[in-house]
C-alpha cells in the first residue's frame, strides 16, 4: 500500500491520540463494591461503644450542670428519636427550674452484638450501661432536693449505637431506655 498524504495524516492523529492518552494517565479506579468494616473485633466494637457513651453522658452532664441551657448540645452524641426526647426532655429544666450538681458516671459497660457494617437501622453495637447516679444531686427552685430518697443507686440502659454524621462524634447513641434499677449493676 503506498503512502499518502491522507495514510500520514491518520498516522499523526492516531500518534497524537495516543501521546494525549499517554499524558491523562491510566482511568479512575472503579468505586470499591463494598465499605471496609467498621470494627475488626469485639474489642474494637466494645471500645467504640464505651467511648460513645462516655461522650454521651459527658455532654449530658454538663447540659444538666447548666440547668438545660442549650440542649441541643446532646446532638452531637444522639440520632434520631432519641435525640428529639433529649431535647425535648432537658429543655424541659429549664422551665422547672431545677439547678444540678455532681455527675451521673458510667460503671460498666457491655455489649450483647456488634456489627462489622451498620444494620438496616443504621445499629453498629448493640449493649447496655450501667450508670451510678449516686453523684447526681437537683433541686427545685426554693433548694430542696427533687431526688426521692428511694431512687436506686445504679440504672442500667439498653443501649444502642449509630455512626455519627460530620457534625457529631464519630459513634452516637440511638436508643437509650430504662432496662434495671437497684443498688448495684448486678441486679
Amino acid at each position: 500500500m503506498p503512502w499518502t498524504s491522507r495514510s500520514a495524516s491518520t498516522l499523526l492523529l492516531t500518534a497524537g491520540l495516543l501521546a494525549l492518552a499517554a499524558c491523562t494517565g491510566p482511568g479512575s479506579a472503579p468505586p470499591p463494591k463494598s465499605s471496609p468494616p467498621v470494627f475488626e473485633n469485639e474489642e474494637q466494637a466494645l471500645a467504640a461503644g464505651t467511648e460513645a457513651y462516655e461522650s454521651y453522658l459527658g455532654v449530658w452532664n454538663r447540659v444538666v450542670a447548666d440547668g438545660g441551657l442549650h440542649p441541643a448540645r446532646i446532638d452531637e452524641v444522639t440520632t434520631g428519636e432519641l435525640r428529639t426526647f433529649e431535647n425535648e426532655s432537658l429543655s424541659k429544666l429549664q422551665e422547672l427550674g431545677w439547678t444540678f450538681s455532681g455527675v451521673a458516671s458510667l460503671e460498666v459497660f457491655t455489649i450483647s452484638d456488634w456489627y462489622s457494617k451498620p444494620d438496616a437501622a443504621g445499629v453498629l453495637i448493640v449493649g447496655s450501661a450501667c450508670v451510678d447516679m449516686t453523684g447526681l444531686q437537683a433541686m427545685d427552685g426554693a433548694g430542696e432536693s427533687v431526688i426521692k430518697p428511694e431512687r436506686p443507686a445504679k440504672r442500667t440502659w439498653a443501649v444502642h449505637i449509630a455512626q455519627g454524621t460530620a457534625d457529631q462524634r464519630p459513634y452516637v447513641l440511638a436508643k437509650h431506655e430504662v432496662i434495671k434499677e437497684g443498688s448495684s449493676c448486678g441486679e
